[in-house]
């Protein structure tokens, strides 16, 4: 659902495809680990770095981390930085996110609907240049109601995910859009400041 949530909007994530394993569906990269692209995790003394090369991607992808209420960012990413040639930004792994975001779907999905900052530590805090934020979030309340349904429901049950918990994440979705700007601006001065 995360994945399909940042391709609508074009958050820079690495793309996958939904596969079987032995525990039931489960989604794989096809970019991490893909022939000709070896890059090292970005470390903390490059996310400065990462920030100035990439401040479009960087704003794209801490609103959405602030929408799905993902606060496991911090080494789920991949960046080209000594290749001028080559120009690459990419997150992964949000399964910390969405109904992940609390112990169980519901006390998650209650959490989103809330509308509170979620994201305590972020690689981007800090970094982030508030007027490409602003443009994102923007971005992300224009995002029509269906869309979010789309994205939420998977049209039958989803490992241990009911249509109706989807259902109920998108409901919880739709009134965290609305919620966003508030957020980001209730919280700027954390938001500003480096972790």
């Amino acid at each position: 659902m995360a994945l399909r949530l940042a391709q609508t909007l074009h958050v820079p994530v690495a793309d996958g495809v939904l596969t079987s394993t032995g525990d039931g569906p489960t989604y794989a990269s096809l970019m991490l680990h893909s022939p000709g692209i070896n890059l090292p995790d970005v470390l903390e003394n490059q996310l400065d770095s990462v920030a100035q090369r990439y401040p479009q991607r960087v704003a794209a992808l801490l609103a959405y981390d602030l929408f799905i209420g993902n606060g496991d960012r911090a080494r789920n990413l991949k960046a080209a930085l000594v290749t001028p040639h080559v120009r690459f930004f990419a997150a992964f792994d949000h399964s910390h996110a969405l109904l992940g975001v609390e112990s169980n779907p519901t006390n998650s999905i209650r959490k989103l609907a809330e509308g509170e900052l979620i994201v305590r530590r972020h690689p981007f805090y800090g970094r982030v240049q508030a007027v490409f934020l602003e443009g994102w979030i923007s971005r992300i309340v224009a995002l029509p109601d269906g869309y979010i349904r789309e994205c939420c429901g998977m049209g039958k049950p989803f490992r241990a995910v009911s249509e109706e918990l989807q259902q109920f994440l998108a409901d919880a979705m739709i009134k965290r859009k609305a919620a966003l700007p508030a957020i980001v601006q209730g919280y700027a001065s954390f938001i500003r400041s480096r972790p």
